[in-house]
């Protein structure tokens, strides 16, 4: 079941560090068993063209882990750290929403 619908703005580290990408994309959290699928990854201020494929992760033992092979990429880590930037407390602030 999906409970939330967001987007994230993360940083995406390439080539082991060699070059860093700014990435937007769209987030569906489900709650049956808490994971996420992200997908429509995209350039910031470069149009909304689609550069990656759909991911699913979920955080497993402290580390955000892809769900088909529960092994972490720079992409999944990348993107759960963002992801929990939208899960903070309710008492916090939260984070600001995307520039347009």
């Amino acid at each position: 079941m999906i409970s939330a619908n967001f987007q994230i703005r993360f940083d995406f580290l390439v080539d082991t560090e060699r070059l860093n990408i700014t990435l937007e994309a769209d987030v569906q959290e489900h709650h049956s068993d808490t994971y996420y699928i992200i997908g429509n990854f995209r350039i910031p201020g470069h149009g909304s063209q689609n550069i990656l494929p759909e991911i699913t992760i979920r955080k497993e033992k402290g580390l955000w882990v892809h769900t088909d092979s529960h092994k972490a990429s720079e992409l999944s880590k990348a993107a759960g750290k963002a992801i929990e930037a939208w899960n903070i407390p309710p008492d916090t602030q939260a984070p600001p929403p995307l520039p347009e």
